[in-house]
């Protein structure tokens, strides 16, 4: 039997079929009156960041690898989807890989948008720009691709705004493309020629492993500049493990050095600065994940001293996932919280500390095994699906 037969049987039958199912008009139900509207998946996929704005409390954004990026509505708590307007032609910009508050003008927000480097996707990537919190865009294709769903993309934030200039923007890119630099909001981009740390680091040896991870973070420390002007002092990380991996600039980005004493071998997945206790972070694997690592520590920088410690929740022999999700409490500041990731079993640590790294906490604690304690309660009413037949805080 030839295609065109099979095609005509199919045809045949299913005309038959669609006949002997007709409803005569007389015999029709009623229109009902009904609304459209999206269907609430509630949970799921992989959020690689979620940022506070500093301008004004209570507004979060969160990036996806391949969904595009959503804003918190404190009002109903639901997430709004900020780039549906996103037509099929540039799909490959639906992928965050980093997201950028601006400190100082609550209504501004950026994405880094672009979902591969990868060879078959043709589109760059793009620096998308809002000052209506993301209701509309304007948009900048950028000269090289952004991978917000390639090796690396829980590091972050490679997009930030100076605290003390909305115009000064600074950009992270991957494949060997650098740190980039803004002067007028985002509209225009130049690459940092005096910045030449790439990030070497790849995860393996095919196109899409084989990428350079590139420039990770890029954290300013908003003590050192007055408004209007620009914040001198720049903290950048890459994704380094033969050399150093954290880089420092005191003269609003003129010239950088590496931060001397700092800890070498593995990856800065992130970078934060507590202005307060005077001290800087960095969480760090041997992975760029998100799922790979097995080895990690966590490091605080004594900014007056100088001096690097080493405040890993656990000992180096005991480890056996890497650090990536780091914060501060901005109320109080001597508290953070750090997160192992690819901590499979038997489940996630999210460790807290209420003396900037001294002592820690974990989010739950070994009873008798295999039995454990939860510091935490977790609601999955709103999605089912996640129950597996244990306790709801699992």
């Amino acid at each position: 039997m030839t295609i065109a037969t099979l095609k005509r049987s199919f045809c045949i039958s299913f005309l038959a079929l669609a006949g002997a199912l007709s409803v005569s008009p007389l015999n029709a139900a009623p229109s009902q009156p009904h609304t459209w509207r999206n269907v609430q998946i509630v949970g799921g996929g992989f959020i690689p960041g979620v940022v506070y704005s500093r301008a004004t409390p209570g507004l979060v954004y969160a990036r996806t690898d391949i969904g595009g990026a959503d804003r918190l509505d404190t009002a109903t708590g639901k997430w709004i989807p900020l780039t549906d307007a996103l037509g099929w032609d540039d799909w490959n910009l639906t992928g965050i890989v980093s997201l950028a508050a601006d400190p100082s003008d609550a209504n501004r927000v950026y994405l880094a948008a672009g979902t591969y480097t990868i060879s078959w996707t043709t589109q760059n990537g793009a620096i998308l720009r809002s000052a209506d919190r993301g209701a509309t865009w304007q948009r900048t294709m950028l000269p090289f691709k952004l991978g917000g769903n390639m090796p690396g993309r829980g590091a972050g934030e490679r997009l930030a705004v100076d605290p003390n200039n909305s115009n000064v923007l600074y950009l992270g890119a991957p494949s060997g493309n650098g740190l980039w630099r803004s002067t007028d909001a985002g509209v225009t981009w130049a690459k940092v020629a005096s910045f030449t740390a790439v990030g070497n680091y790849t995860e393996g040896s095919d196109e899409y492993l084989g990428d350079k991870q590139g420039v990770y973070w890029v954290t300013f420390d908003p003590r050192t500049g007055a408004p209007g002007g620009t914040t001198q002092t720049i903290y950048v990380g890459v994704a380094e493990t033969l050399g150093p991996s954290v880089y420092r600039s005191t003269d609003g980005g003129a010239t950088w050095s590496a931060v001397p004493g700092q800890p070498i071998g593995y990856l800065p997945h992130k970078g934060v600065l507590d202005t307060v206790n005077n001290y800087f972070f960095i969480a760090t694997s041997d992975n760029g994940g998100p799922y790979g690592g097995a080895l990690g520590q966590v490091w605080r920088l004594n900014l007056t001293t100088g001096v690097w410690t080493d405040i890993s929740p656990m000992l180096l022999s005991e480890v056996y996932f890497g650090f990536s999700g780091l914060t501060i409490d901005r109320q109080n500041p001597g508290t953070i919280m750090v997160t192992g990731y690819s901590s499979w079993w038997p489940d996630t640590f999210i460790y807290r500390s209420t003396n900037s790294g001294t002592t820690w906490t974990n989010a739950w604690a070994w009873t008798r095994y295999p039995n454990r304690s939860f510091r935490y309660t977790q609601d999955i009413s709103a999605a089912p699906w996640l129950y597996w037949g244990g306790n709801t805080a699992t």
